[in-house]
């Protein structure tokens, strides 16, 4: 009779397909969903939604449909979980390290390069940006209740509230968009099964940060 050997490797592979998986739904009761995503739109600008991902995330194009420049304000902008406002622009100096390589020589150098972040940005006419900053939850267990939900009960209701203006400097006509979104379900499923719920307007939390 021979003897089957699994080795460590096997048993991670194991314990991950059948580990808990929470997928969550959102659902919005004013913008349409679209196979794209949930897609709002005005006279000036169009913004599809997506929020797949582990944790989920609010990443959204902005399109500028007009024929002239439209800035955004990101410090007055903000992404709003259950009330909270999240400015999307901090008055921070990120900092990133930047290696070298020689490879005829062996050797290498590197340093640091400042880059702050921007206030206002800009959508040229007929054109796109993406914003995808933030997660939706910080952990798994923000989702382990399973059920179904409406707007007064549901554990997660965010908002995506944004200021805009044809004018860089802000002086004259500003315009706000504010968009709402809750989680109506959840369910649990095994993480092997992820894929099989992927769509705009869903999302995944798992116990193991795994980018899907």
């Amino acid at each position: 009779m021979k003897l089957r050997i699994f080795t460590p490797a096997f048993f991670v592979i194991l314990l991950y397909s059948c580990s808990p998986c929470w997928i969550a739904t959102v659902t919005s009761e004013k913008i349409p969903l679209k196979t794209t995503g949930y897609e709002y739109e005005n006279d000036t600008v169009r913004i599809n939604y997506r929020f797949w991902g582990n944790k989920g995330k609010i990443e959204f194009d902005i399109f500028n449909k007009t024929d002239v420049p439209i800035f955004f304000d990101w410090k007055t902008s903000a992404y709003i979980p259950n009330d909270k406002m999240v400015s999307y622009w901090q008055d921070v100096t990120n900092i990133e390290a930047v290696f070298y390589s020689t490879r005829s020589l062996g050797v290498g150098s590197g340093k640091s390069v400042s880059i702050r972040q921007e206030r206002i940005a800009v959508v040229p006419p007929h054109s796109m940006i993406t914003k995808n900053q933030f997660h939706l939850v910080k952990k798994y267990t923000d989702m382990e209740k399973t059920g179904v939900y409406d707007n007064n009960n549901t554990p997660l209701r965010f908002r995506n509230y944004l200021t805009l203006c044809t004018n860089e400097k802000f002086e004259g006509r500003v315009s706000t968009i504010d968009n709402s979104f809750f989680v109506t379900s959840i369910k649990e499923v095994s993480s092997n099964k992820v894929l099989k719920y992927k769509s705009p307007n869903t999302f995944y939390v798992t116990q193991n940060y795994i980018e899907k």
